[in-house]
């Protein structure tokens, strides 16, 4: 750089610090306006930087404390239940050019019992690679070694999270090496997980890992066998090696599903995996809270253009009024660039102290969306912090919309009629019709948008009254569900049925208690339900269909108890056991899959190598979410299969299930002592699972509504009590030659509303043409509900007329003579 390129650069620099002080002596000059126009950005950033803080801790960088997200994949299959085997994976795991590894978990509660106090937990039964692979370092002890996931039952160690082991052990290293009872069975505290990693389901908080060898003990499933290509039960991720795409890593798992296939026919003849990034992981938050939030995020652009309008209008208004002052430094020799230049400056820097605030708003607000988690069996946990990626995410947004509000504004300040804005009165005429037209856009632009998201929040509110009134085929209200785990306690399959049979008895027998029943699964929660392979004699499967379909373990009064009518045929009996042949209850969709036009009733199936005959069809329903298509399901009694030895209460009462939780505890400990309850609730907390997106989206839509209501009010008034500022002198001559005040007030209404309604035609359009993208959050109502267009329509019109009215109003109270002597 040379001596001239440097004395320009210095120059450039003095005049840019000039610009800034300039700019802050003005803005603390008209401090009203800029607290205004600072808390506008500061609601329109905070928005935009509160979703894209959920974006990126729930969807880009869900995992605290793993290295390297990026590089993270899932493995899902095509046909059968979406997770993986084992033996797959490992397979998957030595195509070491694609993959730089691969681990497997499973969630599972446990019973943890130190020094006589026992609590129920929830952790991961992982790979022995799963820390390692993930790059998830201990701060105390170690992690597993590699050949601790081998051999089944013979690694009965622990790994504990950093914030289970402060709470429960008050952060004491000398819990390395303690042994403690999980499960009923002894296990060794090898370590503690680093600061913030809580596992590999995004949104749940685990709180130890245990090898995958423990899994029968840990997740109580005796049924386990860790190379059986069948148990495909496990989630898992997988690493990519730098520089290997997503496609080419599908091709090459393409290519062994092909060889695998050809290898175990029995097992693998149509199985396929998918290769998925993590942000589309099929388990955890991203289910839930991806679509919400790629929705939120268009809102919160919606609303920030708004504000951004807002401001552009309030700009435009202070540079009419400071054309005097800007006329004069022009005539003194400023160019129309450096003006330019010194209103942006203002504008970035008014952006820059909303950006501030904003943050600050999003620090406040990114745990909200916490609150509106419902109560589950499950451990949920939300991790919020603004990294980096969010930080300059919002500095681009903020600066962004500094200059998109500020540009505008700055041109048509710089290209003013010196001689006329150097007169006296150039004050009056100020405006010009180039102003007028820019105001009158960005009015009619906030218009439309507040329309387009009143709309939209409207329909998400009715169809999340609609998703509350469907029929999902069983009656949620009165129902207490609780989990049992008796495996754990020495139970065999034979001991096992007696004590259900006992509890089932003693609990049917309580006062207040109208039905008892046990169930392996309950509907609509956030837990999906098992799959298992079904073969029906005589049909065909057509090629790519899969075999597995989605069952429950339950015991008689199950149907009564949950109020799930039986169509046709018989409940299960006390009867149906190990002595009896299998019997079985489909839903209505299987029935009508398998027999269509027949009676089901005496009909057969395999599945789990028994020939299951049919006796009796119950109503369809919803199982896993409200949007699902039709699902065939089926029922087996739990006295003829009993893959492990766990099933969940459930009660029916006549008053509040929570009232219950005392009774039940004591009962079960009537019967032993040493089985212990664990997630009592009532079964409508359990399945406000199914409601959660819909909830939020509705909630967040109509907040962000309102807010856009509000910024598109303040946008009809600010414009017309401007207009009606900058005409006091053209209306007192109207009134000194006879006009009627309530002519005048019509006037300034009319021209307002004009405004209004040009901005609402524009957004039924923008609307109709958007609203379709709702569909995944709306039940039982089209995008294009009439009723809820007609009425956030003309709703927005009385708000648009009240904003007109108001400024208007003065009008009628003008003194002809003092607005004739107003400059």
């Amino acid at each position: 750089m040379n001596l001239q390129d440097k004395r320009r650069g210095l120059i450039w620099v003095g005049q840019l610090i000039q610009d800034i002080h300039f700019a802050l002596r003005t803005l603390r000059k008209n401090i009203g306006f800029t607290t205004v126009v600072v808390l506008s950005l500061a609601i329109g950033i905070g928005a935009n930087a509160t979703v894209l803080c959920w974006i990126q801790n729930i969807i880009r960088q869900p995992l605290p404390g793993v290295a390297n997200q990026e590089q993270l994949v899932v493995l899902t299959t095509y046909q059968r239940s979406g997770n993986v085997s084992l033996p797959d994976l490992r397979d998957i795991g030595e195509l070491k050019e694609v993959f730089a590894g691969t681990e497997a978990s499973q969630v599972t509660p446990a019973s943890l019992t130190v020094d006589n106090k026992t609590e129920w937990i929830y952790g991961q039964v992982a790979t022995a690679n799963f820390f390692d692979m993930l790059g998830v370092k201990p701060i105390a002890g170690r992690t597993f070694l590699p050949d601790e996931d081998q051999k089944p039952g013979g690694d009965a160690v622990l790994v504990l999270s950093e914030e289970f082991w402060r709470t429960r052990f008050s952060a004491d290293l000398s819990v390395i090496g303690k042994i403690v009872d999980l499960n009923r069975c002894s296990f060794t505290i090898i370590g503690v997980a680093q600061k913030g990693f809580q596992g590999t389901i995004t949104g749940l908080a685990c709180d130890f890992w245990a090898p995958v060898s423990m899994y029968s003990v840990v997740a109580s499933h005796r049924w386990f066998d860790m190379e059986d290509r069948n148990s495909r039960g496990f989630h898992n991720l997988a690493r990519l090696q730098p520089g290997v795409t997503i496609e080419q890593a599908q091709a090459a798992v393409a290519a062994l599903d092909s060889r695998l296939a050809r290898d175990y026919p029995n097992t693998n003849r149509e199985v396929r995996h998918r290769v998925l990034p993590l942000s589309e992981c099929p388990w955890g938050a991203q289910t839930i809270m991806g679509p919400v939030l790629r929705l939120l995020l268009a809102v919160s652009l919606g609303v920030l253009l708004i504000v951004s309008a807002n401001v552009a209008t309030l700009l435009l208004a202070r540079s009419a009024d400071r054309q005097k002052e800007i006329a004069i430094r022009m005539a003194n020799g400023a160019g129309r660039w450096r003006v330019i230049r010194q209103l942006l400056t203002e504008s970035v820097l008014l952006s820059l102290l909303g950006g501030a605030g904003g943050l600050l708003l999003a620090i406040w607000t990114t745990g909200a969306v916490s609150g509106f988690v419902n109560t589950t069996q499950m451990p949920v946990a939300m991790n919020w912090h603004i990294d980096a990626t969010t930080l300059g995410l919002t500095l681009f947004l903020t600066v962004a919309s500094g200059l998109v509000f500020g540009l505008s504004p700055a041109l048509q300040a710089s290209r003013m009629n010196l001689s006329n804005a150097l007169k006296e009165d150039g004050r009056s005429s100020s405006g010009g019709a180039a102003h007028n037209r820019l105001r009158h856009a960005l009015v009619i632009a906030e218009v439309a948008l507040a329309l387009v998201l009143l709309i939209g929040a409207g329909l998400c509110i009715k169809g999340l009254q609609k998703a509350r009134s469907i029929d999902v085929g069983l009656d949620s209200n009165q129902v207490l569900i609780a989990g049992l785990q008796i495996g754990m306690n020495g139970y065999t399959e034979e001991t096992g049925k007696v004590f259900y049979k006992r509890l089932q008895q003693r609990l049917a027998a309580l006062p207040g208690v109208e039905d008892a029943a046990f169930a392996s699964w309950f509907p609509l929660g956030l837990g999906g339900c098992k799959g298992l392979g079904v073969e029906v004699p005589g049909y065909v499967r057509p090629p790519g269909e899969s075999p597995d379909y989605k069952y429950a373990i339950v015991s008689p009064r199950y149907f009564s108890t949950m109020k799930i009518p039986l169509v046709t045929g018989r409940d299960f009996r006390d009867s149906d056991d190990a002595g009896t042949a299998p019997v079985a209850i489909v839903n209505e969709y299987f029935a009508g899959k398998f027999w269509p036009d027949q009676d089901p009733v005496g009909r057969t199936f395999w599945a789990a190598g028994k020939l299951w005959t049919v006796v009796g069809v119950a109503k369809a329903g919803k199982y896993n979410s409200l949007d699902e298509s039709p699902l065939s399901f089926f029922y087996i009694p739990f006295q003829q299969f009993v893959p492990d030895l766990d099933l969940n209460i459930c009660l029916r009462v006549k008053g509040d299930p929570q009232m219950m939780v005392e009774t039940v505890h004591r009962e079960v400990h009537a019967l032993d002592a040493n089985v212990e309850l664990w997630g009592a609730m009532p079964l409508t907390d359990h399945c406000e699972g199914a409601f959660m997106a819909q909830r939020i989206a509705s909630r967040l839509l109509a907040l962000l509504g309102i807010v856009a209501l509000l910024l598109a009010a303040m946008g009809v008034y600010g414009v017309m009590s401007y207009a009606v500022r900058q005409r006091t002198q053209e209306f007192g001559i109207r009134l000194a030659l006879g006009a009627s005040r309530h002519n005048l007030l019509g006037l300034v209404v009319g021209r307002g509303m004009m405004l209004a309604l040009t901005g609402l035609v524009i957004g039924l359009v923008l609307a109709l043409s958007v609203s379709r993208l709702l569909a995944a959050f709306l039940y039982g109502i089209s995008p294009y509900d009439p009723l809820t267009f007609i009425c956030i329509t003309l709703f927005l019109a009385i708000v648009a007329l009240t904003a007109c009215y108001l400024p208007a109003l003065r009008v009628t109270k003008l003194d002809p003579m003092t607005a004739l002597r107003c400059e």
